[in-house]
């Protein structure tokens, strides 16, 4: 009879403790709840910090425009080359690479056509600088205005596209002196 009891009373379900075994189970499905809830809380936080920043920026309408009034939605880009010419002094030369950046494509075709006489006149406003021009801070930017201002005068007087100044900018890929 002492065995019945001990089957009906559970089969060995208790440790020395009086506690049973499945007590034990429930602790672990609570540890891996909280772990799964944990888990959810930082990559909830993580999201909202990662899109947080985007909110940060302005929109690309926003944003200001420092160097052109108005951005060109679709600029043409025309590569001039690498240029090497001596410096004034005689002694340096300047190795520099161009690209000119128009507003419209049917300037970039006509240049194109006229690229021979686009890069004598480069060519002739490079040999004007000397070391000291080069040299301060400012330079660049007025050669980019001299560059466009002399090459604006290919253009014809009646244009075959809307905008009457169609470069926009004169880029500087490379600007080495030696």
């Amino acid at each position: 009879m002492a065995e019945e009891e001990v089957e009906e009373g559970g089969g060995g379900n208790e440790n020395g403790n009086g506690e049973t075994k499945s007590g034990g189970g429930k602790k672990k499905l609570i540890i891996i709840i909280v772990a799964v809830v944990l888990l959810l809380v930082i990559g909830i936080v993580v999201f909202l910090l990662m899109s947080g920043d985007e909110e940060e920026e302005l929109p690309e309408e926003e944003q200001p425009v420092t160097d052109v009034a108005e951005p060109l939605a679709e600029p043409v880009f025309l590569p001039l080359e690498s240029f090497v010419v001596n410096l004034k002094d005689g002694r340096r030369f300047l190795k520099t690479t161009i690209q000119l950046m128009l507003s419209e494509p049917g300037a970039a075709a006509y240049l194109t056509v006229r690229l021979v006489e686009v890069k004598d006149i480069v060519l002739a406003e490079l040999q004007e600088l000397s070391v000291e021009d080069v040299k301060q801070s400012d330079a660049r930017e007025a050669l980019r205005q001299r560059l466009i201002s002399s090459i604006s005068q290919i253009f014809p007087s009646k244009p075959e596209w809307e905008d009457p100044e169609p470069i926009r900018k004169v880029l500087f890929e490379e600007f080495v002196v030696q």
